[in-house]
């Protein structure tokens, strides 16, 4: 085998695991099409580059059929690619959505680094007091009526910029944020003209398309 063929065969390895990993965030983390403000596609593209520069380009330098301690070289190769692939799942876990929060006039994705465990601990409900490991978790919120709770999460939000998303502590079942959402929801322009409502995340924005009659999401739209 020579080095072009070393190089091909290490690329082709390097993407079936790359992909792989990509197809089990996809279905696992990502429902309704969140992936679209996640971020996601930024950070696999930087996994992708990474690895292709920690596996297969060091082993197209290095690869030489009969080159003394060749084999020793190449498991260096892989233990720094596994090392890079490693930081990059970790990366990837500390990024994954944990809880999608309704209000009455918009969703917001929290992901897993946005929240610290003092804040989960502090969450109503104990299934909502550690972070999800199989998706966001569909919760509401909504800003509270009294007067002095308000200029609480005021001076909270002014020292922390820690908004009502970000607080688990005033987290909901979505059945009590329904009725709102759907009294607020506006027609998209043109198509099919079901309500939608816009959704955010820390890495862009876009609108979700919410069922009429439930309020639930059903898909992140893409882009006009």
């Amino acid at each position: 085998m020579n080095r072009w063929k070393a190089f091909a065969l290490h690329l082709l390895l390097s993407l079936v695991l790359i992909s792989g990993i990509a197809a089990t965030a996809l279905l696992t983390w990502y429902p309704w099409g969140l992936y679209r403000i996640s971020g996601l596609d930024r950070l696999l593209v930087v996994m992708l580059c990474i690895d292709i520069v920690a596996g297969p380009l060091l082993t197209l330098m290095i690869y030489k059929p009969g080159k003394p301690h060749l084999r020793l070289d190449l498991s260096v190769i892989a233990l720094v690619q596994a090392g890079f692939l490693a930081y990059g799942l970790h990366t990837l876990w500390q990024s994954r959505p944990v809880f999608l929060v309704a209000s009455d006039v918009r969703f917001d994705l929290v992901l897993a680094s946005d929240l610290d465990e003092s804040q989960v601990a502090a969450a109503p409900r104990p299934e909502w007091r550690r972070l999800s490991w199989s998706g966001p978790r569909l919760v509401g919120v909504l800003p509270p009526e009294d007067s002095a709770e308000r200029q609480r999460l005021l001076a909270i939000l002014l020292e922390t910029g820690r908004d009502l998303h970000q607080l688990p502590e005033q987290y909901l079942p979505f059945e009590q944020v329904r009725d709102r959402i759907l009294a607020n929801a506006k027609n998209q322009p043109g198509g099919d003209r079901e309500p939608a409502l816009p959704v955010m995340s820390r890495f862009g924005e876009a609108r979700m398309l919410i069922d009429p009659a439930t309020a639930m999401p059903l898909r992140v739209l893409p882009p006009a």
